[in-house]
């Protein structure tokens, strides 16, 4: 197993650089512009549409924390969700699949192996992202009033992974469970859009209260105080456990598809009926 992990992460290097490269985007804009739009961003902050959004502009640690902890995760949860529904539903359309099931593993095996070389791309990405904001920080840090350090950023990038590996595991579950690819991706980004959303929208509407645990958003604080502090214990664990979750379902799933056929677990794939053949009519002499 350790040599298909290996080849699995080769497989993705040139995401991995990619992806990480374009994450870099934001604390190279977003942290080097502050100094000069701390003043305009701190008017903006009673906005609405930040408010629905969860961001809070008014203080360094805020405008970081919206931007590292908002958007960066969103877009991150993106890649994850692309990398874990091409991996199987998407080799499986290829026909790879189905030469990698004839190794010498079982199949519990070849999902583990997939799951560990998502996890470990992500974390990659998000350590480049996260030695890149340091970087930023420690260029501008003169410039800027703030009881932030340069680690408190650095290990606020990092705490945005249990919630990508969370969106990394359902999609991979997903790409298990539903007939295809495109269904598999259609049904992740769902997820992810109704996960991010549905926070701030179940803050404002009290008939979506009940229902904010079933966020995944929820269990990530965006605020200038989790930057200082770092991420609660026990969101972290729920995000973890649920990615767990998802990929003890991928297993159970794998374990039991017809790979090819392209339907929906509870249905039988169906099978072609050879033609009788006609008898020709007997020709009497």
């Amino acid at each position: 197993m350790p040599r298909l992990i290996w080849q699995e992460l080769k497989f993705r290097r040139n995401a991995i650089i990619g992806w990480g490269l374009g994450l870099c985007f934001f604390p190279i804009v977003y942290i080097g512009i502050y100094p000069s739009v701390a003043d305009q961003m701190a008017s903006l902050t009673d906005l609405a549409i930040y408010q629905y959004m969860g961001m809070n502009l008014n203080t360094f640690g805020n405008w970081v924390g919206s931007i590292l902890l908002v958007f960066m995760p969103l877009i991150a949860s993106v890649y994850a969700i692309i990398n874990s529904t091409g991996t199987l539903a998407g080799e499986e359309e290829d026909g790879r699949l189905e030469m990698m099931v004839t190794l010498p593993l079982p199949r519990w095996q070849i999902i583990v192996a997939k799951a560990i070389a998502i996890s470990l791309a992500l974390l990659i990405i998000l350590a480049l992202v996260a030695g890149v904001s340091l970087l930023v920080f420690g260029a501008l840090q003169n410039q800027v009033e703030t009881d932030v350090t340069g680690i408190n950023i650095f290990m606020a990038v990092l705490s945005v992974w249990p919630l990508t590996f969370a969106m990394g595991m359902i999609g991979l579950f997903l790409a298990v469970f539903a007939p295809s690819r495109r269904v598999a991706l259609m049904l992740a980004a769902a997820v992810l859009i109704i996960g991010y959303l549905g926070p701030n929208l179940a803050a404002s509407t009290t008939a979506l209260e009940p229902l904010e645990p079933f966020f995944l958003f929820s269990y990530l604080d965006s605020s200038g105080q989790a930057i200082r502090e770092g991420q609660w214990a026990g969101d972290m664990l729920v995000l973890i456990l649920a990615g767990l979750a998802a990929l003890a379902l991928a297993i159970f799933f794998f374990a039991r598809r017809n790979l090819t056929v392209g339907v929906w677990p509870w249905q039988r794939p169906k099978v072609a009926r050879p033609h009788s053949a006609v008898q020709p009519p007997l020709i009497k002499e």
